[in-house]
């Protein structure tokens, strides 16, 4: 680490020469100025870890000379120490504490006290810059854990839902045959499986995205009863298969305010999915709504174990789970609520829980009333529209690596309708771009040899403007620089999901019309 830089001013070299024999040690330079204007030309090309000024000195005293040094950002925390041998009265005193100063000296100096200043504001100086290498270095690991993350995600994002897909198909396939067979089981054992694998994927992305940056809300006016009435329908079928009652109280009619739908879709999803898991057949879990005010209160409460009184502390903490089980078997990642915290702060609004042990739990968030301006939501009209899909299909490309994951992409791709030509690389499109004439492509982006970003580039420079998206198996904030570098449109998550390509074709087809 470099030596601490210690900046001694005054306009006698006998002094100057006197402090520089005190203070001076290994681990820190000292560098002197016999004026305030050497001393602030000094100051642009050195960062000081303390200053030491005489306060009495021709041309510029040393109060004009820290007033013009702190003038600059960057130097508003450096430490200043004034040296005199007059000013002991209180007005001076108290400009030099107007200045800036942390401190006095007065002269005659007295090395032992003098030496035992600096020493403290170098060590302090040093602690701080140790801090921040630290914090680089933190940092640094943290975008290195994401990029593998990244890589994770693409690598195991992938055969998860083909799984998944495959699993489900073959339990509609066979349920109605086998009926009550041992083989049933086994393929919906898969299925739960399966899912669990991928929710505990997603989390671990989700808190990756989270600890990244700021999470990035996409609000709009959203009707509240709506909004809660289909996420009940959403979360029924699982409340269904353990006999539960899940019920809404919408105390609450017309009411418009905004937020970012999927997550706090999300947020219901998880609170009411852990209400279901802990509770038992039988009882029932509860969403109710209501205005109090500017302020739009959800409450969710079940009749379940409840949580111990010594555990609620450690609620939204990630990878912690509490003494109480679920009453059939389900898995828990440990980092759902950690997740709806930090949703329910990005959004300015608080949650709270109150619990009692064999009696239930209540989970409560106050969300503010917000209302978007008129322009903005006329925009996200604009852009939520659906325009109806035409008679003419469009040239659909999919490049992606991987066979299986191709295959996965074709068949929900073949549900929307459309020319569908799956490549397996890069230099496939080139070669054939201008015979397929594609109207839209989407590319993996993580792919050997060329990747998607590569791709793009050059297609670009052949001067073609078709859309073009990425796929991968995590969006973070590199993802969407490189994306908009590269030239891209946008870039979505793996796999693909048949209601984002909906409203995607749907909105080409609109643009050509």
């Amino acid at each position: 680490m470099d030596k601490a830089k210690i900046l001694i001013v005054d306009d006698l070299v006998e002094n100057l020469y006197s402090l520089e024999q005190i203070i001076e040690k290994e681990d820190r330079e000292i560098i002197t100025a016999t004026s305030g204007n050497e001393a602030l030309k000094l100051a642009r090309t050195h960062e000081f870890a303390l200053i030491i000024t005489d306060v009495q000195m021709p041309e510029m005293n040393g109060f004009e000379f820290i007033e013009i040094f702190r003038s600059k950002k960057v130097n508003k925390q450096v430490p200043v120490i004034f040296a005199t041998a007059i000013n002991k009265e209180k007005k001076y005193v108290i400009k030099g504490y107007s200045e800036g100063a942390v401190d006095y000296l007065y002269k005659p100096l007295d090395p032992n006290i003098v030496s035992a200043k600096v020493d403290i504001f170098v060590t302090l100086y040093n602690q701080k810059r140790a801090l921040e290498h630290q914090n680089q270095e933190l940092d640094a690991l943290n975008k290195l854990k994401n990029r593998f993350l990244g890589m994770a995600a693409h690598d195991i994002r992938n055969p998860l839902a083909i799984i998944e897909f495959y699993s489900k198909s073959l339990l509609t396939e066979l349920k109605p045959v086998l009926k009550d067979s041992p083989k049933i089981q086994e393929l919906e054992n898969i299925v739960i499986s399966t899912k669990f694998a991928q929710n505990l994927v997603n989390d671990f992305l989700d808190i990756s995205k989270m600890e990244s940056g700021h999470i990035e809300l996409k609000e709009e006016m959203i009707t509240v009863d709506t909004f809660l009435e289909t996420n009940l329908k959403f979360n029924q079928v699982f409340a269904d298969k353990k006999n539960i009652h899940l019920k809404g109280n919408i105390r609450i009619a017309n009411l418009r305010t905004a937020f970012d739908k999927n997550k706090m879709s999300q947020v219901l999803n998880n609170l009411i999915s852990n209400a279901l898991k802990f509770s038992h057949k039988g009882t029932t879990v509860c969403l109710e709504a209501q205005q109090k005010g500017d302020q739009l209160i959800l409450s969710l409460s079940d009749q379940g174990q409840g949580i111990p009184e010594s555990e609620m502390g450690l609620l939204f903490n990630p990878f912690t789970k509490t003494s109480v089980k679920s009453t059939a078997g389900e898995k828990s990642t440990g980092l759902g609520l950690m997740i709806v915290k930090k949703i329910v702060d990005a959004h300015n609004a608080q949650i709270s829980v109150t619990s009692k042990v064999g009696v239930g739990s209540c989970f409560t968030i106050t969300l503010p009333i917000k209302t978007l301006d008129a322009s903005t939501e006329a925009t996200q009209c604009k852009t939520d529209q659906e325009v109806s899909l035409d008679n003419e299909k469009l040239n659909i490309v999919v490049v992606d690596d991987d066979v299986l994951m191709r295959t996965l992409s074709e068949l929900v791709f073949n549900k929307i309708g459309g020319n569908i030509t799956m490549l397996e690389d890069g230099a496939s499109l080139l070669d054939q771009v201008e015979a397929i004439d594609p109207d839209l492509v989407f590319t993996d982006i993580n792919m050997p040899g060329m990747n998607g970003y590569d791709l793009v580039k050059r297609i670009r420079n052949m001067g073609l403007d078709f859309p073009i998206f990425g796929l991968t198996g995590l969006i973070n904030e590199e993802v969407q620089t490189l994306s908009k570098k590269s030239g891209m449109d946008g870039v979505y998550e793996k796999p693909p999901v048949e209601n984002m390509l909906k409203h995607l074709i749907s909105q080409i087809h609109g643009e050509r019309v």
